[in-house]
């Protein structure tokens, strides 16, 4: 019998994974170097992101990915209080918003994680997600607060 993921707030999945993630780099960084590391990691990240985001595209309620749909996963980001967004404007074409407080960084930095991780861990699954979604959706984030940013700006387009 399998573990029911989804059953474990996402906060608490990403400290677990954080965790065993920073040992694992650890360990590369030691015998292969800090960029084969990093290397290492963000493939497995860009992979486990993808796939949840074909998962999340499969829960739409017609099977039919659509930025409507897409839109829905910003309560999944939130639950918990994850992070804090603002500014969420969303038409046909796209979906833009604020990330104001990020918990993922606050954790990571509780964690005492190297810097370096950080945005590994957390931003760089955001378009491996969306392209898991669906090709269709495009993603830009200008800057984002692991960088030392006050905010995280986001803007998903759908191009059919």
């Amino acid at each position: 019998m399998g573990v029911d993921l989804a059953s474990i707030p996402l906060r608490s999945r990403r400290a677990i994974e954080a965790e065993m993630l920073a040992r694992v780099y650890r360990s590369t960084a030691a015998r292969y170097g800090e960029e084969s590391a990093l290397s290492v990691l963000s493939a497995a990240i860009d992979e486990a992101a993808f796939e949840s985001g074909r998962a999340f595209a499969a829960s739409s309620t017609d099977g039919m990915p659509s930025l409507d749909h897409f839109a829905q996963v910003l309560e999944l980001w939130k639950s918990g209080g994850a992070l804090d967004i603002t500014d969420i404007q969303c038409d046909a074409q796209a979906l833009s918003f604020r990330v104001t407080r990020c918990g993922y960084m606050e954790l990571y930095r509780e964690m005492e994680l190297p810097v370096e991780l950080h945005a590994t861990l957390s931003c760089r699954r955001d378009a491996a997600f969306a392209r898991g979604y669906s090709s269709c959706l495009t993603m830009q984030r200008p800057q984002t607060i692991s960088q030392g940013a006050d905010c995280c700006l986001f803007l998903f387009r759908w191009i059919p």
